[in-house]
């Protein structure tokens, strides 16, 4: 198994390198993946906008229905305060009571010993009483009957169309009770089914109220019934704009309406339906028949009523599946699309880098007589064109250093030749050191000697690298033949740390500062000049105190000096203060080699001498290249 994956990652890392495949990947995350995240964002926040759009637009309908459901009870409690305020209901009800009391336990219609009048008077009130029933029928669309009872709960009413609820006498006594316990304000009492002298079943909605009299007695009880086709009519439209099924409970999860007609007048309390409706308005998810179901909800500030609007899953949906169906076949369609016009320019594009890897491969085999064929000038013919120039300009580098390694050649026979010319030196000196020897001249023999090893160091200076302790030995040597010359006036002392740093330095730096001290520190007045050598660590670099006593620098002459250590200095101005090749050459040799932070200080005072501070990197971790200045032959 695991050389098998070896072997596929062999085969899959070349086409991973290649172009084409890098391509792809990008195309792949910059459209493919963009497009795809794209529809499904999309996709979602149409099915959120949607269900949104649903719950506001159901809220709001059903807040608007909820409104005219609370005016029509509204008005229905209104019918029922109407006997407090007519006298002629007042009166045939106090009537009633006085009959019925009368007879309290006689049936005066089947008794045939009543007399005429009393029959008489009992038509006179029901007719009184009836009558304005039929008025109060009248007043609102949509009520099915009004009952009034006297205080015995003998039954008045007028008929209308579907007739009279035939569960009177056995209602009553539980519409008095809620009646007298809120003492003369109208109850609302939830849908009942009940079947009329007709044989008409319906479902009905009530408002009962106790009948109490200007001097606060109670005289009977109205009961106002209202057919649920009035909740009906106002639904209908509801449930055709959300698709939906509505559904109205009252505080106790008796149900007032239902649009399906499955739970008229039963208790659904302790269902999960009415269970999640908490609040006075909200929605949530549910779970309905086995299917998923939005639903809103809105209770009634009034009655208490809490309206329900339950939607199922697959018509909030319908729509937004629908959409999202075509905005995935049109994103395919694009994607698609895409591919092939990518795959396309792909081929286009790196066809012309392959060909130009060709001919580099022909290039790095040899070939430099190629040359790429440039058509159009896009990018890769500007590619090209660059490739052929860099083919042309190697050929010519080619040539040139052809030329070059041939000159060099050449020079090098020209300087061994040359050579011959310090030998010719060398010898003539070392002729005139043994001539003096031979004369007894010691003195002679010993500057002849000391001048050709002067010399012998100088002419192989450059810019090689020798230990600090050859260079202490050619000042030392260069002290002593200034002393020939000038009769023993020059003293150098060079301190133990400096004589043993184990350090490196250019040959030749210390050399001119020590001949300016001799040229310029010296005058007659003095007997001696002390030069003196000293060295430092000064963090990452070391520093070399080259210090005289002599006659020091005037202020003008050390800020001339100290102007011409500075970079940018005009060439050819002479240098007061230099002997040899300078102090400015020695600074810009320092600075050439180790840095701009590198260099020469210059401090002095007129008559208490000068001191010249070097400050080089501390390479006492280098090798010293010990054979430099070394190299030159011993003798003739």
């Amino acid at each position: 198994m695991r050389g098998l994956l070896g072997r596929l990652k062999l085969r899959l890392d070349p086409l991973w390198h290649r172009m084409e495949a890098r391509l792809f990947i990008v195309y792949v995350f910059v459209v493919l993946l963009p497009i795809a995240v794209i529809t499904y964002v999309s996709a979602s926040h149409n099915f959120r906008t949607i269900e949104n759009n649903t719950i506001t637009f159901a809220s709001q309908i059903s807040g608007k229905m909820m409104n005219s459901l609370d005016d029509y009870i509204h008005d229905m409690k209104q019918i029922s305060i109407i006997p407090a305020y007519l006298d002629e209901i007042q009166s045939g009800l106090e009537q009633s009571n006085l009959f019925y009391e009368n007879h309290r336990g006689e049936n005066p219609d089947s008794d045939p010993s009543y007399q005429w009048e009393e029959r008489s008077f009992k038509l006179k009130i029901q007719r009184e009483i009836e009558s304005s029933i039929y008025f109060m029928n009248n007043l609102k669309e949509g009520s099915s009957n009004v009952y009034l009872f006297d205080k015995l709960g003998n039954p008045y009413t007028a008929v209308k169309s579907g007739g009279v609820r035939n569960d009177l006498r056995e209602t009553y006594s539980r519409w008095k009770q809620l009646a007298q316990a809120r003492n003369g304000t109208p109850v609302l009492v939830s849908t009942q089914a009940v079947t009329s002298n007709s044989h008409n079943k319906q479902y009905v909605f009530t408002v009962v109220r106790d009948i109490i009299t200007t001097s606060f007695n109670s005289v009977g009880l109205i009961a106002v019934d209202a057919n649920i086709g009035v909740i009906e009519n106002m639904v209908t439209d509801l449930d055709e704009a959300t698709r939906g099924t509505t559904i109205i409970a009252d505080e106790e999860g008796n149900i007032i309406y239902d649009s399906e007609r499955q739970f008229l007048a039963q208790n659904l309390g302790q269902t999960p339906l009415l269970k999640q409706a908490k609040g006075a308005s909200g929605s949530f998810r549910t779970e309905v028949a086995g299917e998923e179901n939005l639903v809103i909800y809105r209770q009634s500030p009034e009655t208490g009523w809490k309206l329900l609007i339950t939607v199922p899953q697959k018509h909030l949906v319908e729509d937004a599946a629908r959409n999202r169906m075509y905005s995935l076949a049109a994103a395919g369609l694009s994607m698609a699309a895409a591919l092939v016009i990518t795959l396309i320019l792909i081929l286009a594009l790196t066809k012309p880098l392959r060909s130009i890897i060709v001919l580099m491969r022909q290039v790095q085999g040899g070939n430099f007589d190629v040359q790429f064929p440039v058509k159009r000038r896009d990018e890769a013919g500007m590619v090209g064109h660059a490739f052929n120039r860099m083919v042309a300009r190697i050929r010519e580098l080619i040539d040139n250093i052809y030329r070059i390694e041939k000159r060099r050649t050449e020079a090098q026979l020209e300087n061994l030749q040359r050579q011959i010319n310090p030998h010719f030196i060398y010898n003539t000196l070392e002729s005139i050191r043994m001539t003096a020897i031979l004369n007894d001249d010691a003195e002679v023999s010993r500057m002849v000697q000391l001048l050709g090893e002067q010399l012998r160091y100088s002419l192989h200076a450059g810019d090689n690298l020798v230990s600090v302790a050859r260079e202490w030995e050619h000042l030392e040597q260069y002290i002593e033949l200034m002393n020939h010359r000038y009769g023993a006036r020059f003293r150098l002392s060079i301190s133990p740390e400096a004589r043993h740093a184990d350090t490196s330095v250019m040959k030749l730096i210390f050399q001119p500062i020590v001949e300016n001290a001799v040229l310029h520190g010296f005058d007659d007045e003095r007997e001696w000049l002390n030069i003196s050598i000293e060295t430092r660590v000064d963090g990452p670099d070391r520093l070399f105190i080259i210090c005289d006593d002599g006659r020091g620098l005037a202020e003008e002459e050390l800020e001339l000096v100290r102007s011409r250590l500075q970079p940018g200095e005009p060439e050819g101005e002479p240098d007061p203060y230099a002997g040899g090749i300078g102090l400015r050459n020695v600074q810009e040799r320092l600075q050439l080699r180790y840095g701009p932070s590198s260099g020469l200080k210059v401090d002095g005072e007129p008559s208490n001498g000068t001191c010249v501070t070097m400050r080089i990197p501390d390479t006492a971790h280098l090798a010293p290249d010990s054979g430099a200045g070394r190299g030159e032959e011993e003798g003739p």
